[in-house]
C-alpha cells in the first residue's frame, strides 16, 4: 500500500542508531543525528509512466521515469508534511546522511501523492481509504522505530502501535468491504449485460446474417 521499500530504510536507520546507543550506553533515540544505516534497500520500480488507475493500490516504489527534482521534492515534503508530520525530520536526517536515499525516498513519497490525487478524482471514498490506510501504515512503521530508540517510553509506545495496528486492520477491512461491493455491482452490470444478450440472440443472428449477405450482395454486383 505505501513505500513500504522508504519506510524500511528509515526503520533500518533507527534500528541501527538504537544499536549503537546501546554500546555507548546511551538510551535515548531520536530522530537527528542517526549514524548510517548498514545495508541499503533495494528497490523494484515499477515500469509504468503514467499515473496508475484510480483503482490500483497504492505504489510501493516509484517508476524509473519518475527522477528527483526540486519541484517534486517540494510536492512530497507538502505531502508527507500534511499526512505524516512525524516524518520529515526522519527524511532531513536521511539526507545529511544518505542523499541518494533521500531522493528515492522523495521519488517514492512523490509518486504516492500522485496517485491519491488520480484516486480523488475519479473516486473519492477510495482515495479516502487509501489515504488512512497510508497514514495508518506510516505511522506503525515510525512507532516500531521509536521503539527500538526510547526503552524509557517502551509501554506508551506499545499502547500506541497496538492503537494503529487496530485501526489499520479496521480501515483494511473497510476497504475489502468497500472494493467488495463495487465487484459486485460490476458483476451485476456484467449478469444484466449477458441476460440483454442472450434474449436477444435470435435477433443479433438475424441481423448479423443481414449485414453479411448484403456485403455479399454489394460484392457480387456487376
Amino acid at each position: 500500500m505505501i513505500a513500504r521499500t522508504t519506510l524500511c530504510v528509515l526503520l533500518l536507520t533507527w534500528l541501527v542508531s538504537a544499536a549503537d546507543a546501546q554500546q555507548r550506553g546511551d538510551t535515548g533515540g531520536g530522530l537527528r543525528g542517526q549514524p548510517r544505516p548498514a545495508n541499503k534497500r533495494n528497490p523494484t520500480p515499477r515500469d509504468a509512466e503514467a499515473a496508475p488507475p484510480a483503482g490500483m493500490r497504492l505504489p510501493k516504489t516509484a517508476p524509473r521515469s519518475i527522477t528527483f527534482t526540486p519541484e517534486r521534492e517540494a510536492a512530497a515534503l507538502a505531502f508527507v508534511a500534511t499526512h505524516r508530520p512525524e516524518l520529515p525530520p526522519v527524511l532531513e536526517d536521511l539526507k545529511a546522511r544518505q542523499p541518494s536515499e533521500y531522493q528515492r525516498a522523495i521519488c517514492d513519497f512523490f509518486w504516492v501523492s500522485e496517485t491519491l490525487a488520480a484516486m480523488r478524482q475519479a473516486d473519492p471514498q477510495r482515495h479516502d481509504l487509501a489515504l488512512r490506510t497510508w497514514r495508518l501504515e506510516t505511522l506503525t512503521h515510525l512507532l516500531t522505530s521509536q521503539l527500538a530508540g526510547r526503552p524509557a517510553d517502551a509501554e506508551r509506545l506499545r499502547t500506541e502501535l497496538a492503537q494503529a495496528v487496530q485501526q489499520l486492520v479496521d480501515v483494511q477491512i473497510e476497504t475489502s468491504a468497500y472494493d467488495l461491493k463495487r465487484q459486485e455491482a460490476q458483476l451485476r452490470r456484467a449478469q444484466e449485460r449477458h441476460q440483454r444478450l442472450a434474449d436477444r440472440r435470435n435477433d443479433l443472428v438475424r441481423e448479423r446474417l443481414g449485414a453479411l449477405e448484403q456485403a455479399i450482395e454489394q460484392t457480387t454486383a456487376p
